[in-house]
């Protein structure tokens, strides 16, 4: 063609009008196809999401309902299990505390006897109640390391704590050190004279009858400790044959078969679950979005397939166009109204051919 365009009339821009209105009539559909291609898509991606979901949900559902059915099982199991140990406890406790009652009988007996000699030697001998007490023998015949102890802290306490308190909590700010040598004299002098007191008077003149109840509170004292330790003997014996509990370990055996078979079950459910259940719930979730999700990818396939050929038409006339048109013409005059404009002017007799027709469009 060349330069013939540029002398050809209204039939060559017909022609030409006719080519663009064809590539324009396949670009708006290719436009279009684009458009339903990403609707199809975005829909096929929702249903593919739809069917995860349902998928997902269902099996954390199906699985959770599984084994909370075999835990509701074990809990029950185990609640009954603390009540029979509970009771058990209970029972070997009442048994316990009989069988300490009576390996312990007989001293608890002597010792009733140790404390009423004790209280009819006194009672006898007039001597003051104070002498059945253990601080009374800690502070005049300390003897067992309890008895030390507990005169060491009476000096503490009576040449230490006191004399510092009163002198920090009245004199302190007042007098000066002297102050506290002589709260040490009156408080040596106050409590040796008690000391002295109770030691002459009280003392000395029952000192057989304290010495005899020395002696029997510290049989007292023994027998204390033997049942203390029949008592944690007992208590830390392994072997409850002599209880007759019996009746709770073989329900208690009952019990931890019934929940190690429980266990086992829901083992076996679960992982019959993840194998074979699993599989037929998916497959069947899937079975109802299978001709749906089919029908849509037929769909979008088919509508690919249109705009992939459209696309093709769209490059072959726009190539088309570019190689006769574009270099005479200019590619913005390749417009229907621009065309419509150059044949309005040749119609009119304002131009003869296209390139006149063309040279007064330019130079308007």
């Amino acid at each position: 063609m060349s330069n013939a365009i540029l002398h050809g009339g209204v039939d060559e821009l017909n022609v030409i009008k006719e080519h663009v209105m064809e590539l324009t009539g396949y670009q708006e559909k290719n436009a279009e196809l684009l458009k339903e291609e990403a609707r199809l898509d975005k829909l096929i991606a929702g249903k593919e999401k739809d069917l995860n979901d349902e998928t997902e949900n269902t099996l954390k559902k199906r699985k959770s309902e599984l084994v909370a059915a075999y835990e509701s099982q074990l809990t029950a199991l185990n609640a009954r299990n603390k009540k029979i140990k509970a009771k058990k406890e209970k029972d070997k406790g009442v048994k316990m505390s009989e069988r300490i009652s009576e390996e312990t009988a007989e001293l608890r007996d002597k010792n009733k006897e140790l404390a009423l000699e004790i209280k009819t030697k006194l009672k006898t001998d007039k001597t003051p109640k104070i002498c059945n007490t253990t601080l009374f023998y800690a502070l005049f015949m300390p003897k067992s390391m309890g008895e030390l102890l507990l005169f060491i802290v009476g000096l503490l306490i009576v040449f230490l704590v006191i004399p510092f308190g009163i002198y920090l909590l009245f004199f302190a700010k007042k007098f000066s050190e002297f102050a506290l040598a002589i709260i040490y004299v009156v408080l040596i002098l106050l409590v040796g004279s008690a000391y002295l007191a109770v030691n002459n008077r009280i003392k000395e003149p029952h000192l057989d009858t304290i010495r005899a109840v020395r002696l029997l509170r510290n049989q007292y004292r023994r027998n204390n400790k033997n049942i203390r330790d029949i008592q944690k003997g007992i208590k830390n014996d392994a072997d409850e044959s002599t209880y007759g509990l019996e009746q709770y370990d073989d329900e208690l055996k009952e019990i931890a078969a019934e929940i190690n078979r429980v266990t086992e079950e829901e083992k076996q459910a679960v992982n019959t679950f993840e194998t074979e259940t699993t599989s037929q719930i998916k497959s069947e979730i899937k079975g109802r979005y299978a001709e749906e999700l089919a029908s849509l990818k037929a769909a979008y396939a088919e509508v690919c397939a249109n705009q992939k050929s459209t696309e093709d038409k769209v490059k072959e006339f726009s190539l088309m166009m570019s190689k006769q048109y574009e270099a005479y013409l200019g590619k913005d005059m390749l417009t229907v109204p621009k065309l419509d404009k150059l044949i309005s002017r040749i119609s009119k007799g304002e131009a003869c051919d296209i390139g006149e027709a063309l040279a007064l469009e330019n130079t308007k």
